[in-house]
């Protein structure tokens, strides 16, 4: 129940949706690896289309002059080997990614090759080509330089399935084209014929059929060999020998024991001589024919089951023999049955795929198109085709790798996989991505594989046979290009590592690898009613084919995928259990003694505009940021943000970055210094694992040894999330057996050593790796069985958006809705459907944006977000689902509103499908949801949102404040409104209440908005006219942070005397002299409202926020209230401003839409007076003037403007601070 486990939990599970951790991968990114792999390894040069015509021409004239030794030159037409005598030929160390192995270390991280080797130490084998640097024409040896490497960019790497070196290379175009072509289809030919065409098979086809079954059965016999000859004749004849010497002993003894009973009757006479003579020859017979049968079935028995036993035995040996044979095992049967099934199919199964390689096109388009979509799937009739499978051993898997290519010792990666997903990383030395040792039973594989289809089809009906894609390019101005996408072959080799579980499907994790790139043959044809469709189009293709080759490259060696097998096959594809395994809570306080940022210059002294960022040290991007103090040099800040810590930063050893910046408007801001910790350190700190420790450090500089001045005052803590607790269990129904935690390890500690009782060997580390995988199961599921924790509020929040079915616009008429009345089935792709993107709004704040779907009803996304949430009781989370349009503002589709406390009720996972609703389409999105607790009990008032509204009382109570301040009016403000109070009245006596002089606002209460809240105080000034400029001789100050959300407060605010400019910028704990105290009545309502208008005009992320609402609130789905007014913002002290000020609010708070006509007749007037009193709704469904696309287009552009208008005001103003802003997938 601390940060010491979650240091020791997990690198990996089964593949996560798309996150910013985990971005789509790009063609752009592929390229610059490629690039940086050929650079390194050379690349491959057996492909004659990367030549120019003139180099070909060139090599054939040659060829023809001076022979092919001219054109080809090699070792065996040199005189010397190819290298160079004259320097010394240093062999490189290959470096390739987390994989590389260094030259002459051992698999332990012993020293390099040249030092002394340890006693037992083995060096690796050094596997670097040498380069051909001694060819004679300087332009071919550059040339060679580049291409060195026949086989593909061959390179040694770590197999992430055994964690031993291995040579691989990318597949090229010779190795496809040498690659045989599949069988016919099947039902093409008379064997494979099913149906009505099986039934008109004639005579002489059945026989042939019958004779190939024969020689099938006979061929099957082959598999079992005969025995090994001598050691059967040994045996047998030693069944043999003791047979017959049991056979002569048995008769010898019995014999010897009947003649002996039967001389006791010798001394008879007469017929009882004769009886007993009969009888003892009787009896001999009788024993000797019993032994003679006894013998003879026993020898049978013996010889025919040394005979069986000898026969397995030799299968067993053959089979053993084939393990060590290098020629890989036949998979033509299981060729034969995929030909069968493959054309049946569902293809709905391949969406994973095609949606994968949307996202890598979409995600690297070129400017000059817009989008594009996978609109279509096919695999084809024709199967993918095994071309060999083998059994690998399992090498060194239970040893985790470093990112160094080395081999860790045993001890250190002991714990790593105990349960899926939850392992160590290696303290001493960081784990590669991928390469975690390996725990429990499992078994490892290579599988070739190969896809070339036997016909050479050229109508598009015909090519529809082989594996296919159908894609659009949407072009500016909205022009689609279909284009069709042929598979023409595929070729390359695989690994896997399959984990062994005693439970159905017996299979856990997959690990998954390509032993070099892949290749794969694609032609893109445009289908264009103007051209014929015959001709390939090369860029096109070579872009598709990028994106293919880049979605590949994401799992060669040695990189890898792995597979939660038992969740896939059973179903459960969405989270059990948040990624993030606590939290960071991090509270900047104040800093001083730092460097000025602003050198002074002459008289003026030097200043600067400090802020802290934090963040990781290794991943650079800032998470949070403070407010920006301008002219401060001890600024007090006072802030808290929370960071989720999850498995990339535990996997990579981060740490805690900490950093001054002083901020410039229109330079780059300066390091003021740093401060970092290591995150396990405070993962496992005694005074910060699941408490605030308070620190005072010293900032370093960024280079290493260099020091930097000042000191920064701040807190920081870890937070894990909570285990299940005996009241959860004793509350939950998935189990009524277990009510405690004991109760629990028992059961599932039972059943753990059941599973393996029949185990052929010592499996003890089988059984406590079974009972932390099964304890750790059951925990999820009882866990997500239970309601969250109400001692714990606070939580981490996992959101996952699966996808979306029936999405479609709405009709806007009658006429254009019954021209698809007719359909039966639902469009799955078109032009008029729209291009649907996602967006997640927590607390009323956009935190996440998903990729767009163009043209689809089925939109799948697969994509999520984690985030922190205050309180659970109060969160709101809102998914708005948007047409991404050209020229035009998104329109809203619709909207998904899910109040968590209600949500959450029952139980702490959701999966369940919600229909789009307060749009202009219709949908249903499947989306899951996990909440887990934290171990952090913060102050009510520490768990608010961001955004509010500030509802004062206008009744201010002064006491103890002195007679010249009662007289002066009272300015309140925040940092987006302001209002006025006033204590005397139109005669010139002062407002009287309780016997204390009050200041009153002349038209109801003060409702002002505020962002930013935990950064923002509450200012209220004591203002006195004044001829040039009004003064402020006393002002009050109240941070929003010292209040909690949704409850009245009253409350007593000390009256100062001092400088109000450094007081409202700092949290001071005085702000100079006290003279006084008032005493008022507030309440600060969370949200946004009508009041944050004037803030939406120039924040486009909030007016969308804001439209969300309106929706919501149109539609009755939510609690939420606000005015379509805006308060005024007025700088201005003069009465006239304020009185309107007031007005505005108070208007705000009336119901200004007049109650409709009795009957139903209309004029004109009331026609414009109903559209403008529901414009804003109108518009949000394309309705009234928004119907057409000319306004619209308009509005787009007003908004394009006014965000140019927001950037250039911007120039001039230091930033606000706050989180990371809106997370994206790519």
């Amino acid at each position: 129940m601390s940060g010491l486990d979650d240091v020791q939990t997990g690198r990996r599970s089964h593949k996560a949706p798309y996150t910013p951790h985990h971005p789509i991968p790009t063609v752009q990114k592929y390229r610059e690896e490629k690039h940086e792999r050929e650079a390194e390894y050379g690349a491959p040069n057996d492909d004659n289309e990367d030549r120019g015509k003139l180099d070909r021409l060139g090599e054939a004239y040659n060829t023809f002059r001076h022979g092919p030794e001219a054109a080809h030159p090699d070792e065996t037409t040199q005189p010397y080997k190819a290298e160079n005598k004259n320097i010394v030929q240093d062999e490189q160390i290959a470096d390739d990614h987390a994989g590389k192995v260094g030259k002459g270390r051992d698999p332990q991280g012993g020293k390099d090759g040249n030092d002394e080797q340890g006693e037992g130490q083995e060096t690796t084998q050094d596997t670097t080509e040498r380069l051909p640097v001694n060819e004679q024409d300087p332009k071919k040896a550059r040339k060679a330089m580049k291409k060195f490497s026949g086989e593909g960019t061959e390179r040694e790497v770590t197999d992430p399935i055994t964690h031993l070196p291995v040579q691989i290379h990318d597949f090229t175009d010779k190795d496809l084209k040498m690659t045989p072509k599949n069988d016919a289809p099947v039902g093409a030919e008379p064997e494979t014929a099913t149906g009505a065409e099986n039934a008109e098979k004639d005579e002489k086809q059945l026989e042939n059929e019958k004779q190939y079954s024969q020689d099938s059965y006979s061929a099957m016999d082959a598999l079992f060999p005969p025995p090994e000859f001598q050691k059967t004749r040994d045996e047998i004849t030693d069944i043999y020998r003791k047979a017959l010497t049991a056979g002569l002993g048995i008769v010898s003894g019995s014999l010897t024991l009947v003649i002996a009973v039967f001389q006791l009757t010798s001394h008879t006479e007469g017929w009882s001589r004769t009886f007993s003579t009969f009888a003892e020859v009787a009896v001999c017979v009788a024993v000797s024919v019993a032994v003679i049968v006894g013998l003879r079935q026993y020898t049978e028995n013996r010889i025919k089951d040394v005979w069986e036993t000898e026969v397995w035995q030799a299968e067993r040996q053959q089979g053993r023999k084939l393990v060590k044979n290098r020629t890989a095992e036949s998979a033509q049967w299981l060729n034969s049955l995929l030909a069968s099934v493959w054309p049946l199919v569902n293809p709905d199964l391949f969406t994973a795929i095609s949606d994968t390689l949307e996202d890598v096109m979409q995600a690297s388009l070129p400017k000059m198109v817009r989008m594009v979509s996978v609109e279509d799937f096919g695999q084809g009739s024709e199967a993918v085709r095994i071309l060999g499978v083998r059994w690998l051993p399992t090498g060194a898997a239970a040893r985790s790798v470093s990112q160094d290519g080395r081999l860790q010792a045993k001890d250190q990666g002991k714990n790593d996989r105990t349960v899926p997903g939850q392992g160590s990383p290696g303290e001493d030395e960081k784990v590669a991505e991928g390469m975690e040792a390996e725990e429990g039973d499992f078994i490892n594989m290579e599988i070739a594989f190969a896809y070339r289809p036997s016909t050479g089809a050229k109508r598009i009906k015909e090519r529809a046979k082989s594996a296919h894609l159908y894609l659009a390019f949407y072009l500016p101005s909205n022009i689609r290009l279909p284009v069709w996408v042929e598979l023409h072959g595929i070729v390359g080799v695989m690994r896997l590592r399959l984990q062994l579980t005693p439970d159905p499907p017996f299979f856990s994790l997959c690990t998954l690898t390509l032993l070099g790139q892949p290749k794969v043959s694609l032609s893109c044809v445009p289908l264009l009613k103007q051209m014929p469709n015959l001709m390939d189009l090369p860029l096109i293709s070579r872009f598709v084919q990028s994106s293919v080759d880049a979605a590949m490259a994401e799992y060669v060696a040695p990189k890898s995928l792995t597979l939660n097998l038992k969740d896939m096959l059973m179903g459960a594809d969405f989270k059990k259990d948040t990624t993030a395994r606590g939290v960071l809570m991090v509270t900047i306080k104040r800093a001083y003694d730092f460097k000025q940022g602003d050198g002074g210059t002459g008289p003026l002294n030097g200043s600067a505009d400090p802020y802290v960022c934090v963040g990781w040290a290794k991943f650079g991007k800032p998470l949070w940021s403070t407010r920006v103090l301008e002219n401060e040099m001890e600024p007090y800040w006072e802030e808290t943000c929370f960071i989720l810590v999850t498995p990339e930063e535990l996997n990579v050893d981060e740490k805690l970055r900490v950093s001054l910046w002083d901020s410039d408007r229109t330079t780059a801001d300066d390091d003021l210094g740093r401060i970092e910790l290591d995150l396990k350190g405070v993962m496992k700190g005694k005074d910060t694992n699941g408490r605030v420790a308070h620190r005072q450090d010293g900032f370093k500089s960024l280079k290493a040894g260099e020091g930097m001045p000042g000191k920064l005052e701040w807190s920081v803590g870890y937070f894990s999330k909570t285990r299940i607790t005996d009241d959860q269990l004793a509350a939950q129904e998935e189990d009524p057996d277990i009510k405690n935690m004991q109760q629990l390890k028992d059961k599932v500690y039972k059943d753990a050593e059941n599973k393996l009782r029949e185990a052929s060997k010592d499996e003890s580390d089988e059984i406590e790796q079974q009972k932390a995988q099964d304890l750790k199961e059951r925990q999820d599921q009882l866990i997500i069985a239970s309601p969250p924790s109400k001692e714990y509020r606070s939580g981490i929040l996992s959101i996952q958006i699966h996808q979306i079915t029936g999405l479609e616009l709405e009709a806007l008429n009658k006429k254009k809705a019954s021209k698809n009345d007719s359909a039966s089935d639902e469009e799955e792709e078109g032009d008029d459907l729209p291009s649907a993107y996602c967006t997640v709004i927590l607390n009323h704040q956009k935190v996440f944006k998903t990729r767009t779907k163009p043209k689809n009803s089925k939109p799948f996304f697969n994509a999520g977000c984690e985030r922190f949430i205050p309180d659970l009781e109060s969160a709101e989370l809102h998914i708005s689902v948007r047409d991404a349009r050209p020229h035009e503002d998104d329109p809203l589709l619709g909207v998904i509103y899910l109040p968590l406390q209600k949500l959450f009720a029952d139980r702490s996972q959701i999966d369940a499908s919600y229909p789009l609703s307060g749009g202009v389409g219709y949908g249903r999105a499947r989306i899951s949801l996990v909440f887990r607790s934290v171990q952090l009990q913060a102050p009510k008032k520490m768990l608010g949102w961001q955004y509010g509204t500030l509802d004062i009382n206008p009744l201010v109570k002064a006491i103890d404040v002195p007679d010249d301040l009662k007289r002066m009016r009272m300015k309140i403000r925040t940092n987006l409104a302001r209002g006025k109070l006033h204590s005397g009245r139109e005669d010139g006596e002062l407002n009287q209440h309780d016997g204390h002089v009050v200041w009153k606002a002349k038209r109801g209460a003060l409702r002002l908005p505020v962002h930013q809240r935990y950064a923002s105080p509450l200012v209220i000034e004591f203002r006195k006219d004044s001829a040039l400029r009004d003064r402020t001789p006393a002002f009050c100050v109240l941070w929003l942070r010292e209040i909690p959300d949704n409850e009245e407060q009253t409350l007593r605010l000390p009256v100062w005397k001092g400088d109000l400019e450094r007081a409202e910028k700092n949290t001071l704990p005085e702000c100079g002299e006290k003279i006084g105290e008032i005493e008022l009545t507030m309440t600060f309502w969370a949200g946004l409202s009508g009041y944050h208008g004037k803030l939406a005009k120039k924040d486009h992320h909030l007016r969308d926020v804001m439209e969300v609402l309106d929706t919501c609130h149109d539609n009755d789905e939510m609690d939420w209230d606000g005015g379509d007014s805006d308060s005024s913002s007025s700088s201005s002290d003069s009465d006239s401003e304020g009185e309107e000020e007031e007005s505005g609010v108070s208007k705000s708070l009336l119901n200004e839409n007049p109650n409709p006509e009795k009957d139903g007749n209309r004029g004109t007037i009331d026609q414009v007076r109903e559209y403008k009193k529901h414009a804003k709704q109108l518009h949000r469904s394309n309705r009234g003037i928004m119907q057409w696309k000319a306004p619209r287009t308009l509005a787009y552009l007003k908004h394009v403007a006014e965000r140019g208008e927001n950037k250039v005001e911007g120039l001039f103003k230091h930033g606000d601070g706050g989180g990371r802003g809106i997370e994206t997938e790519v």
